[in-house]
């Protein structure tokens, strides 16, 4: 049995039921446009979000219809940011294969996010609840916010370290969050426990992203992604954040002049990541990680032992030790 198997295994006949609505979601539609939503269905990747619904819901009580829904909705909104991610990163590759902008063309990709991405809000009108609209309308403005903030502090302007935790919160770690508060919600959960598995989710999702992050500083194929993608798009990351903020000012000027020159030649972008690594920004990454890893299995170690809970566990240190 794969780790993933292992993790599912709680809400497996519940994974089944979502994946046919997930699927029946993304059938039936116009000819002139239905063989791109089936390569987008076809790209899909290890569904973490939906699982982080299911296993929350049967935590908090048991899976039911309003908790698959929710998810579809979540997992709909999910894939039509990546669409639009990859346009905006110009991203020709996607889970070993190519993105739907370079399988077809930007303006395709934008629109069928947008379509996608409407899909999810008539999911969500459907549900007929104004709190489950009210995170879904959060969520996409943080998302926005967060990906808009991001672009905003490239080329090395505002790197503080409160500022990259507060954009990887909106873009990355508030999906995992409204993820795991819906999945409390459709299980009626009180008020109390909602709260903290949004928390929960809100530190996974940072987990997740510094993890991500770090990917960005490992030599080329070693994890499928292209060494320093991030650095040429100007995004500094905390190992670099780091870096430049505890090294002495001549050996940083040195760097920061790079970045803000936007002169990111190979041979510069290993100096850029040698200096975060030699700085000890990877270690410093990692600790964090560790650090909100434990405040979110502290936020579990209040509920009682389930296998539900045995396996939201394993999904924490799956995150933080996955490989790509």
């Amino acid at each position: 049995m794969s780790r993933r198997d292992a993790i599912v295994k709680p809400v497996e006949k519940e994974m089944e039921v979502f994946n046919r609505l997930y699927d029946e979601v993304l059938q039936g539609h116009s000819p002139d446009f239905q063989s791109m939503i089936d390569f987008v269905r076809e790209s899909s990747g290890k569904k973490i979000r939906p699982i982080v619904s299911l296993l929350t819901a049967k935590i908090c009580g048991d899976v039911n219809e309003n908790t698959l829904n929710y998810a579809v909705v979540l997992e709909l909104l999910h894939t039509a940011t990546l669409i639009h991610d990859d346009v905006v990163d110009d991203t020709k590759v996607r889970r070993g294969r190519p993105s739907v902008n370079a399988q077809y063309d930007n303006r395709m990709a934008v629109l069928l996010g947008d379509y996608v991405l409407s899909l999810s809000i008539v999911r969500a009108v459907m549900s007929q609840s104004l709190q489950i609209l009210g995170i879904i309308s959060r969520l996409a403005q943080n998302l926005a916010e967060g990906e808009l903030s991001q672009w905003a502090s490239s080329g090395g302007k505002n790197i503080e370290e409160d500022r990259y935790f507060e954009i990887i919160r909106k873009k990355t770690a508030v999906l995992l969050s409204s993820c795991s508060e819906m999945g409390a919600l459709s299980a009626k959960a009180n008020k109390e426990t909602v709260e903290k598995f949004r928390l929960f989710g809100e530190y996974l999702g940072i987990c997740f992203q510094i993890k991500d992050d770090i990917f960005d500083y490992y030599e080329e194929g070693q994890l499928g992604k292209p060494t320093g993608n991030d650095l040429r798009e100007g995004k500094i990351t905390l190992p670099l954040i780091y870096a430049l903020k505890n090294t002495p000012a001549n050996q940083s000027a040195e760097m920061l002049e790079l970045i803000k020159n936007s002169d990111f030649t190979a041979e510069n972008i290993k100096s850029l990541i040698n200096f975060a690594k030699e700085s000890g920004g990877i270690e410093y990454a990692r600790g964090k990680m560790e650090e909100t890893k434990q405040k979110a299995l502290d936020i579990l170690s209040e509920f009682p032992e389930s296998e539900a809970k045995n396996a939201i566990i394993q999904l924490v240190d799956y995150i933080i030790e996955r490989k790509k």
